[in-house]
């Protein structure tokens, strides 16, 4: 089997925000060494749960930046470059290449949707602006665009599109995208409730909202699939999959952070248009997760 870069459990980062809306680089930092001292394999910046899209180009630097520099070359950082237009993206990953990045993914644009040709010449633009490797982020709950199987054969006609982030949710779609993929690329998952199921098809990574919360049992999680521990691994998926399910009782990213809070790990605030949780939706937040017995 291939030796990829990008292997285990990678959150998808999130970005600590002040009451003004700015960044708190003092709790980012907090944030990265927590998530490395939980084990984690990697991170992804500046992407959905990263609120990257509701970001100023300069913010979005500045954070890539913090994170590549906090994480000291001890776990690779793939950052997340996709924006609604093609020249900003070209921008951002060239930035990431010049402070260390080890990758760099574009989710496809949104609200202007290209067609085929476009979408093609849009991430060919990317992917040739960078020597290191560019990854396609397929999300279309978010962008109203499924990257099908049958388009990212396509794109891997692409020389330094090595591979892709599918958020779909679809095994099927995952399945045949490891199966019909006319070269080697790394296939990593983005939805937290099918990991196990997603490993034991082939896919090499997650990249996980879930994990900025309990980075351990993402963590574990794979380490027993590894192992061949199935059955353990499988208990895991279940915990993930309940934690998953009171984090989105709420909007997911308020709730990822006000449950690192609770763990003693300050989060910040998310950005407007997103608002955080009440007091009264903490303490049930609270109450859930001490009955999923995983943090008390």
């Amino acid at each position: 089997m291939a030796k990829h870069l990008f292997e285990g459990i990678l959150p998808a980062m999130i970005t600590p925000f002040d009451p003004e809306g700015n960044v708190d680089f003092d709790l980012l930092k907090d944030v990265v060494r927590f998530q490395i001292e939980k084990g984690v394999h990697g991170f992804f910046v500046c992407g959905t749960v990263g609120e990257g899209p509701l970001m100023s180009i300069k913010q979005r630097k500045s954070v890539a930046e913090a994170v590549v520099r906090e994480a000291e070359g001890k776990v690779p950082v793939i950052v997340h470059v996709g924006t609604t237009n093609t020249a900003e993206s070209i921008e951002l990953a060239k930035h990431a290449e010049s402070i260390g990045a080890d990758a760099v993914g574009a989710v496809t644009p949104y609200f202007f949707k290209p067609d085929l040709e476009g979408l093609i010449m849009h991430y060919r633009l990317i992917s040739e602006a960078v020597r290191i490797p560019a990854f396609v982020y397929n999300i279309p709950q978010q962008t109203g665009f499924n990257l099908t199987p049958e388009i990212f054969r396509k794109l891997c006609l692409i020389e330094n599109i090595h591979g892709i982030k599918d958020s779909s949710g679809s095994l099927s779609q995952i399945q045949e995208i490891i199966e019909t993929a006319p070269k080697n690329v790394t296939v990593i998952n983005g939805a937290d409730d099918i990991l196990l199921a997603a490993l034991l098809v082939g896919v090499n990574a997650e990249i996980s909202g879930v994990a900025n919360a309990a980075p351990e049992l993402l963590v574990e999680l794979y380490e027993n699939f590894r192992e061949g521990n199935y059955k353990r691994a499988l208990d895991l998926q279940r915990k993930t999959n309940a934690l998953r399910r009171v984090l989105y009782e709420w909007s997911s990213i308020p709730s990822i952070k006000a449950a690192l809070e609770l763990r003693g790990v300050k989060a910040g605030l998310p950005r407007k248009p997103l608002r955080p949780l009440k007091q009264e939706e903490i303490s049930r937040l609270k109450d859930k997760l001490k009955t999923l017995g995983l943090f008390w």
